[in-house]
C-alpha cells in the first residue's frame, strides 16, 4: 500500500517540479485575495463584535482562518474530478482503472501530493496574514490542529468524491460539486458567523463538513477555550470521515460500472 502511495506521490512530485513558476505564482496570488479582507476588515470589522467575541472580536482573523478553509475545500472538491477529466481527456482513465490499483487506493494516491501542498498552503495563508495584519495565533494547540486539517481532509474528500462520480458518469460539467461548494461557502461560515443566518439555514450548516473545520480551527487558533470545544466539531468530521467515506466509494463504484456497462468509460 505504502509503495503505491509513494509512486503516485512520486508522479506527481515530478509533475508539479516540472511548473516551478506556476506554483510561486500559486502562492503569490494568496496576497492580494488576504489584503482584500485585510482592508475590508478595518472598514466593517466592528459592526458583528457580538458574534465574534469567541473567536477573539476581530473580523479579519475570523476571515483570515475561513477564508485558508475555503481554499482547502476547494482543492478537495476540484482536485479528483479535475484529476478524473484530465484522464477522461488524455484517453488515460480507463487503464488506469484498469490496473491491479484497489479504486479507494487509486483516489487516495491521486489525491494525497495536492493535498499536502494544500496543507503547506494553509499555513501560508496564515503566516501572510499574520504579517500583512499583525495578528497573533495560537500555535500552542498545533498537533491538534493539524489533526483537524486531517480529519477534514477525509470529510471534505467525501464531497470530492461525490463531484468525481458526475464526471465519470455526465462527462462534462460538475454541477454536484459546484453546487456544494457554493453551499460550502455560503452555509459553512467561512466569510461571516453562521449564527447571522436564519434558524433553519444555521441548522442545515451544522451537517457541513465546513462548517465544523472552521469552527473547530477558529476555536483552536483564535479561541481560548480547551479540548472539550472543539470536541463536537472534531465528532462531526470523524462521522462524515467514518460513514460518508464508505458511502460515497460505493457512489464511485456504482458510477464506474455504469460507465463501464455503457462503455463510455473511456468516452469524454
Amino acid at each position: 500500500m505504502m509503495r503505491i502511495l509513494w509512486a503516485f506521490l512520486k508522479r506527481d512530485l515530478r509533475h508539479e517540479a516540472s511548473y516551478k513558476l506556476a506554483f510561486a505564482m500559486q502562492v503569490a496570488s494568496n496576497v492580494p485575495i488576504i489584503l482584500l479582507f485585510l482592508f475590508l476588515a478595518r472598514l466593517f470589522g466592528g459592526l458583528v463584535p457580538g458574534q465574534l467575541r469567541a473567536y477573539g472580536g476581530s473580523y479579519f482573523p475570523f476571515v483570515l482562518v475561513g477564508i485558508a478553509v475555503q481554499n482547502y475545500l476547494t482543492l478537495a472538491m476540484s482536485n479528483v474530478s479535475g484529476r478524473l477529466r484530465e484522464a477522461q481527456l488524455t484517453g488515460t482513465l480507463e487503464a488506469e482503472l484498469s490496473t491491479p490499483v484497489p479504486v479507494p487506493l487509486y483516489l487516495l494516491g491521486t489525491s494525497l501530493f495536492a493535498f499536502l501542498i494544500k496543507l503547506v498552503n494553509f499555513f501560508l495563508y496564515l503566516l501572510i496574514g499574520c504579517l500583512l495584519g499583525g495578528i497573533h495565533l495560537d500555535l500552542t494547540r498545533f498537533p491538534l490542529v493539524l489533526a483537524t486539517l486531517l480529519l477534514s481532509a477525509g470529510a471534505f474528500s467525501c464531497l470530492g468524491i461525490l463531484a468525481g462520480s458526475c464526471i465519470i458518469v455526465f462527462k462534462k460539467g460538475d454541477p454536484v460539486g459546484t453546487g456544494l461548494m457554493m453551499l460550502s461557502w455560503f452555509l459553512g461560515g467561512v466569510y461571516f458567523p453562521v449564527t447571522m443566518l436564519p434558524g433553519f439555514l444555521q441548522r442545515l450548516s451544522v451537517c457541513l463538513p465546513t462548517t465544523q473545520c472552521v469552527e473547530a480551527l477558529r476555536l483552536l487558533l483564535l479561541g481560548s477555550q480547551g479540548f472539550a470545544a472543539v470536541a463536537r466539531p472534531l465528532a462531526i468530521l470523524g462521522l462524515w470521515v467514518v460513514v460518508g467515506l464508505p458511502i460515497c466509494y460505493g457512489i464511485f463504484r456504482a458510477a464506474v460500472d455504469y460507465a463501464r456497462r455503457r462503455g463510455s468509460l473511456g468516452q469524454y
